[in-house]
């Protein structure tokens, strides 16, 4: 049955009208629905009525009739330039890798980062594995793609988070007989690697210390990519930052207007404003070899 209709007098409106009542959020006892989950019920609600009709209680499954929703994709949310500074001064035994995040990395290069990919004397950071969950096992492996195998500069203000996350974990080292030896700059006291998932639990903290608007870790990516377009850095370049193969790619899914942008572009037809131009240094980024 679905509510008081018996399975066999039910009709496709009956559950185009369930599915409407759904995503307004006029189901009694239900909040309002996302698609994904219209969705899902649709599919366990015709696997039902499907066995069903194997049996022979049912002539037909009507719930086959009804389309599935068009997925809603998530606006991506990004950090303002003053939550993002605010961010990378607040002290804390995982600032470094909050910069990191701030500066372009995934959380899963950020997991698998370890101090032997991070040159204190040219300034860089190389990224070259990626670690992730699947389930309940975790993956050390490559990068998403071979242009996400990179070697980063990086500022002084990340470097120097880097450097006081060091010197603390070598001093955890030496207080501690049973100190892992893994090497990984995210991790406990112990030197216990942090699992991918407690990054996104102690990033969400962290925002809530800061009275931030929740974002997601990743967001700090988009973040990163959103301010350097602002601040006049050529796509194709932003597009090398973040280990992306394509320029177009990094233009459509990772730049995001801020407010303070837009106010800057509403002034574009006032008399005698003169917009700045950038010119493309495509041609002077070094190609695959």
């Amino acid at each position: 049955m679905l509510g008081d209709i018996e399975v066999q007098k039910l009709t496709k409106a009956d559950i185009d009208r369930l599915v409407k009542r759904l995503r307004a959020g006029e189901q009694a006892g239900y909040k309002k629905w996302s698609p994904r989950s219209v969705n899902y019920m649709l599919s366990i609600f015709t696997a039902v009525v499907e066995s069903q009709q194997r049996q022979g209680h049912v002539e037909r499954n009507v719930a086959r009739l009804v389309e599935h929703l068009p997925s809603e994709k998530a606006e991506m949310k990004i950090l303002s330039e003053e939550d993002m500074f605010k961010i990378l001064d607040h002290p804390g035994r995982d600032r470094h890798l909050w910069a990191l995040a701030l500066y372009g990395l995934r959380r899963g290069e950020i997991a698998a980062l370890r101090w032997e990919h991070v040159n204190f004397e040219t300034k860089t950071v190389r990224v070259t594995e990626n670690r992730v969950v699947s389930g309940r096992v975790i993956t050390t492996g490559t990068p998403k793609s071979r242009r996400s195998r990179r070697i980063l500069p990086m500022p002084d203000e990340v470097l120097d988070a880097l450097r006081e996350a060091h010197a603390l974990q070598l001093q955890e080292r030496f207080a501690s007989a049973s100190y892992a030896d893994s090497d990984y700059i995210a991790c406990d006291s112990d030197g216990r690697p942090y699992h991918p998932n407690l990054l996104t639990f102690r990033w969400r903290k962290l925002l809530r210390e800061l009275s931030i608007d929740r974002v997601r870790l990743h967001d700090a990516r988009h973040s990163c990519g959103s301010l350097m377009h602002m601040r006049n850095v050529p796509t194709v370049v932003i597009a090398a930052w973040l280990g992306h193969s394509s320029a177009a790619f990094t233009m459509a899914t990772y730049i995001h207007s801020q407010d303070d942008a837009l106010l800057v572009a509403s002034t574009s037809y006032q008399r005698g404003v003169t917009i700045p131009v950038t010119t493309s240094v495509g041609d002077n980024v070094p190609k695959d070899k």
